[in-house]
């Protein structure tokens, strides 16, 4: 069983590996990649760039940052369509990481917790479509570190998907309204309610947490 479980984490280290390379020999840095960039990128397949930009924020493998995606998708899509695009292509990733997590071997890893660390895990179990709704909306953890931590948790995949596609509508939509403010200036107090909302959940959402003494992390 140990040595199945290191199997499977060895050919994932193989594949990011490997994709690594492959976007070093085109001469792709992902550290440096920005929203205006990878707008440039997206729109260059034409027809296809509403597809590519999907499969580019989707894909389980390459961390790209979820901030630039979202922004992205404002600058390359506008505020409708750039808003639901991040939401789908969000989800889909965070639904890809989890399910290589869970794929890697979730029962192996749980072996491991132990102590607090075992009591916060069976928390999550129990109360899984609230922790996972405080954590898209307060996100302490980047993004893709979120998705795999879940992923080795008990958190059901139903809850999970849906706490997740819930929790990330108003970052998704102050994010894009960011990017696509950046081209429309006259469309910026928009970006400014986007901001105040966001601003007014993470309250809201906070004092829930305080009252319900939910953990915030996997």
């Amino acid at each position: 069983m140990k040595n199945s479980w290191w199997i499977k984490l060895s050919i994932f280290v193989v594949i990011v590996g490997g994709a690594g390379w492959g976007l070093n020999t085109l001469g792709i840095e992902v550290s440096d990649l920005s929203p205006s960039k990878m707008k440039e990128l997206i729109l260059s397949f034409g027809v296809w760039a509403p597809v590519m930009y999907l499969v580019a924020y989707g894909q389980p493998i390459i961390p790209l940052p979820a901030s630039v995606m979202t922004i992205t998708g404002g600058l390359a899509f506008g505020p409708v369509w750039g808003t639901l695009g991040a939401l789908a292509g969000a989800t889909t990733r965070a639904c890809t990481q989890f399910g290589v997590a869970r794929l890697l071997g979730r029962e192996t890893v749980a072996k491991l917790f132990k102590g607090r660390v075992a009591a916060v895990n069976n928390t999550i179990a129990e109360h899984g479509f609230k922790t996972v709704l405080l954590i898209r909306l307060i996100p302490n953890f980047p993004f893709d570190m979120q998705n795999y931590g879940l992923g080795f948790s008990k958190v059901r995949f139903t809850p999970f998907v849906l706490a997740t596609f819930l929790g990330m509508i108003p970052g998704s939509f102050a994010f894009v309204y960011l990017g696509y403010s950046i081209t429309e200036p006259r469309h910026i107090w928009k970006l400014g309610v986007a901001i105040l909302l966001i601003i007014g959940l993470m309250v809201v959402t906070s004092k829930m947490k305080k009252s319900k003494k939910v953990p915030s992390t996997p």
